[in-house]
């Protein structure tokens, strides 16, 4: 039997303080930032080492996640270098032909934001491909809020659930399960599977009405726009050097593909294969910053790395003070923030959990399932990972189910409803893009995404 101590309750005690404050759609750092301290000063019993606790519970979360900032940050940067050149248009304009129907429009663009979702990240993928494919969508007869549910639905219910090549969110997710990070992408994949199965055609079934509907008739759309100063730049930018763009655009998809290839033959994954994809955007942001901008290559490129650090530590800054929080009753993270002697706390009350009442797959996987969307209520997605995490190596400790799996679980709920399918507050990058509501966009996605993640937990039942 395990035996509880008040360090125990306190720690249970804020993860359902912290669970109720994201029901209630408030930000979460500031009930962790003091959980954080009252359970360090009932493990240290001293003051001042529950004040240095506080601190040093965020560098160690920082150390185990600036990795996926950096890789984040990396890529929007190079997005941004790669938008404003023009060679990114150059990209798309082959895609641009093929929607000739307002059908075809709706998976060209849907899967066309997946895969460069996968590649660069959501919310930069969005404001690249919705700026440039999405006035074609909507030549062709695709209404705007179809467009919309097909960026949300793919961008966010395909791609950042599953983050198979910058690996953001398994990364998150298995630091805090302590599995690898190739266990919970394994099992993301038959998740993803069944979960795009049963979301996407019913989400066409809501868009062949739209379209339907709006058949003959003129499309009322408010065009995405940037600021005059960012749009003159990109004018003069983009007519620069059009020779090197067309060798450039054959030499970054080389690059990328040997990335890949260099993945898989050497087998590279985690820190390994974010440092090779990391090192090779860098190399190819030198390589346009020299050729698209010659001279001004110097300032242009710490311009957009500056731009991408932003937006990586601005997405990021919260989730760091959460996961310090959680990270304090993970097994590995807990020595080093309080020495060798410090115990799992979340590890021993899932042991405890499943001595008081016998727990089975299917009410495991409930929970966890439960527990991941509601963190996905504050509309990040990233920030309820840690917990997620910590539960599943919890729960999947004291059952003896998969650890992994149940990872994998938490993943796809926390981003699927957080990320950008289901909260009106998540889906405004894609509202914003298109011009539509955003409360319209969630609404539309809410069934098509319940019942994919029917399927979802289903399937993560027979895998653990």
């Amino acid at each position: 039997m395990v035996e509880l101590t008040a360090a125990h309750w306190v720690y249970a005690i804020f993860i359902i303080l912290i669970l109720l404050t994201m029901s209630l759609r408030r930000e979460t750092p500031l009930v962790c930032i003091i959980g954080s301290f009252i359970l360090a000063w009932v493990i240290t019993g001293n003051l001042v080492k529950a004040v240095q606790a506080v601190f040093n519970s965020v560098t160690v979360a920082f150390s185990e996640l600036i990795g996926v900032v950096v890789i984040i940050s990396l890529i929007v940067a190079m997005a941004k270098m790669l938008e404003e050149s023009g060679i990114a248009e150059m990209m798309f304009r082959p895609v641009q032909g093929i929607m000739k129907s307002p059908g075809i429009a709706y998976w060209v663009m849907g899967f066309v934001i997946m895969i460069v979702a996968w590649v660069i990240w959501p919310s930069p993928a969005i404001a690249l491909v919705g700026a440039l494919l999405l006035p074609g969508a909507i030549k062709a007869g695709l209404p705007p809020i179809s467009a919309a549910m097909a960026i949300s639905m793919f961008g966010y219910g395909c791609a950042l659930t599953t983050d198979f090549i910058i690996q953001g969110a398994p990364g998150i997710t298995a630091k805090a399960s302590g599995v690898a990070v190739t266990d919970v992408m394994g099992k993301s994949l038959p998740m993803l599977i069944v979960w795009a199965a049963i979301a996407l055609p019913l989400s066409f079934l809501a868009v062949k009405k739209d379209i339907k509907a709006t058949a003959g008739k003129p499309i009322e759309w408010a065009p995405f726009e940037i600021g005059p100063e960012a749009r003159a730049e990109r004018e003069k930018w983009t007519k620069a050097a059009p020779g090197f763009k067309k060798v450039a655009l054959l030499i970054i998809a080389i690059l990328f593909a040997l990335v890949i290839v260099g993945m898989l033959v050497f087998k590279l994954r985690g820190g390994d294969a974010t440092a090779l994809l990391g090192g090779t955007v860098g190399l190819i942001m030198v390589f346009v910053a020299f050729g698209a901008y010659g001279k001004e290559g110097f300032g242009k490129l710490t311009e957009h790395a500056r731009a991408g650090f932003m937006f990586g530590v601005r997405i990021f800054a919260p989730v760091f003070l959460i996961a310090a929080f959680f990270f304090m009753g993970s097994p590995g993270t807990a020595k080093a923030i309080f020495g060798e002697g410090a115990r799992g706390l979340l590890f021993d009350l899932g042991q405890a959990l499943a001595n008081a009442v016998p727990l089975t797959r299917i009410p495991v996987a409930v929970v966890q399932a439960v527990v991941g969307g509601i963190t996905g209520l504050d509309g990040s997605g990233f920030s309820g990972l840690p917990l997620v995490g910590t539960l599943a190596q919890a729960l999947g400790g004291a059952t003896k189910l998969d650890v992994a799996t149940l990872g994998a679980l938490g993943q796809y709920f926390a981003i699927a409803v957080g990320g950008g399918c289901i909260i009106p507050w998540a889906v405004i990058p894609a509202a914003a893009i298109t011009g539509t509501d955003p409360v319209e966009i969630a609404r539309r996605n809410l069934w098509p995404t319940l019942a994919g993640f029917l399927g979802v937990v289903i399937v993560a039942i027979f895998m653990l």
